[in-house]
């Protein structure tokens, strides 16, 4: 079979129908949704953006010993595995981070498209006439917005933004190739990540009257200390607006698949790679930036629900029925997943050659691989949607990074197959007192806005993890963290990043 995956970015779960009530308009999405699998239970791996995609293109969890980084050379991918077996492979992406800088994630691809301009992207110098307003003290930091709006300066209507561009080319795409034997599509769509910039008809949706700004890029805060309850509310109305426009345009690739005859053999797959805070906790966004002299440092927030459960839908060739899967999932699954569906058998050894570009100086080289998928983290999902088992994972476990020995940064969720979620972030003598991601430097520990001690919560009756029950479930707690290291030492985890991650206190 065909495979498209569809992959979003900052896509909560609950903007979906099929995941329970909810205030956001996603038709197309939800009558996707009522034709294929459910995944009720989906969470992230590792986090966020690009540790995610590293999940999903190698079938391992990269945060037992990697952090947010390039494509690495000796790992191998699953486009790399599909290409060599002969389906033919093709990356369309708005993400700018999987390719700028030498990340080097379309390796192994047939072919690539990155349709550009979005976030940090250094694609457009500002025009002389362009005027760039001042930002805000709700605004992100103002350098990423100012390159945004160069980038976008020249819009002048729906079809330029870029999950409309990143859509229509998918479209054009399918419209030349679609009697290739069997291909593989993988598109990423940044969109509905902040800024929020959708046209105004997606406004008027929600609230036909609102008269506020139309752009929202907030700053990672604790809310109230920074904005307004009219800010919020904007924010808020600005994100469902992004969400049902990126709904709109994966209508448009929908329509375009039933146009050209591919449902019957095309497998369609959407996802994200995580959700998003807006005012859970306190908090708006995802991390916590803190302002200090010279720099911006920051703290990660714990992984909560809003933040480590995905939306996961699966619609197999001809499928018209919509069914739940209740299992544990996760990005790491993807890959054997989409391994089986294209028909090769994962007992097999893949191998053949990569072309692999040095970074800085532009160099390709090329190199021998084989793929052992004794080495994968993730296990098949066919299994489940054939209705074979129900059985896939005993817990979930979605984190940082856990390289940099320091709880402000390491910080895990562990969700059991009944509900419970340990909220766990390490144990360290001495603190890494140099964590960064990329310019952001970690908090001085006792800047720490958020508590580093452990918490339990029971989310079938507290889905927003509000009353932390550890003290009078102290062995359970300890259980469930006895479950997680051996977790890490079944994957592989080195042990100096494991030796700080035994003790639950």
């Amino acid at each position: 079979m065909n495979i498209i995956f569809v992959m979003t970015d900052t896509f909560r779960y609950d903007n979906l129908s099929c995941y329970g009530p909810t205030q956001t308009k996603t038709p197309r999405l939800d009558e996707f949704a009522n034709q294929s699998f459910v995944f009720d239970n989906a969470y992230i791996g590792s986090f966020a953006t690009i540790p995610n995609r590293l999940d999903i293109m190698s079938g391992r969890f990269s945060f037992i010993d990697r952090e947010w980084c390039p494509l690495p050379k000796d790992t191998v991918t699953l486009q790399q595995i599909l290409s060599a077996s002969g389906v033919t492979s093709q990356m369309i992406i708005d993400n700018p981070h999987m390719i700028e800088m030498g990340f080097n994630y379309e390796r192994g691809f047939d072919a690539w498209e990155w349709i550009r301009g979005q976030e940090t992207d250094t694609w457009k110098i500002k025009p002389p006439s362009l005027v760039i307003p001042e930002t805000s003290h709700s605004q992100r930091r103002g350098f990423i917005r100012k390159r945004y709006l160069n980038n976008t300066h020249w819009w002048s209507c729906e079809e330029d933004r870029f999950a409309a561009r990143t859509m229509t080319a998918a479209c054009q795409w399918l419209e030349e190739y679609q009697d290739l034997d069997q291909f593989f599509l993988y598109l990423d769509l940044f969109d509905p990540h902040e800024p929020w910039d959708a046209p105004r008809k997606y406004i008027d949706m929600y609230d036909p009257d609102y008269s506020g700004e139309e752009f929202g890029y907030p700053d990672s805060r604790i809310w109230k200390e920074y904005f307004s309850e009219d800010e919020m509310s904007a924010y808020r109305l600005q994100y469902k607006a992004e969400t049902s426009m990126v709904d709109h345009w994966f209508g448009v690739l929908l329509n375009k698949i039933d146009e050209l005859g591919l449902t019957e053999d095309t497998a369609i797959i959407f996802t994200s790679d995580h959700g998003y805070l807006l005012g859970e906790h306190e908090v708006i966004g995802k991390s916590i930036f803190v302002d200090t002299p010279g720099h911006t440092a920051w703290e990660s927030v714990p992984m909560y629900d809003e933040i480590r459960h995905i939306p996961l839908i699966i619609r197999l060739p001809e499928q018209t029925q919509g069914q739940h899967v209740k299992a544990l999932v996760q990005p790491p699954d993807l890959m054997p997943t989409m391994l089986e569906m294209a028909g090769l058998v994962a007992t097999e050894t893949f191998g053949g050659q990569s072309r692999t570009q040095a970074l800085q100086c532009g160099v390709f080289y090329t190199e021998n691989w084989e793929f052992n998928p004794e080495n994968s983290h993730g296990k098949s999902m066919m299994p489940l949607m054939r209705g074979e088992t129900e059985a896939h994972r005993d817990i979930a476990v979605s984190s940082n990074t856990i390289i940099h020995h320091t709880p402000l940064l390491a910080k895990t969720s562990i969700v059991t197959d009944d509900g419970w979620c340990l909220h766990y972030f390490g144990k360290y003598d001495q603190l890494a007192p140099e964590a960064r991601m990329g310019s952001l430097k970690v908090i001085d520990p006792e800047a720490a806005r958020l508590s580093i001690e452990p918490e339990l919560y029971y989310t079938p009756d507290d889905a927003q993890e509000s009353k932390n029950v550890i003290d009078e479930n102290e062995k359970l707690a300890e259980e469930i963290h006895s479950s997680y290291v051996n977790w890490l030492e079944k994957t592989g985890t080195p042990e100096e990043h494991l030796a700080g991650r035994r003790n639950l206190r």
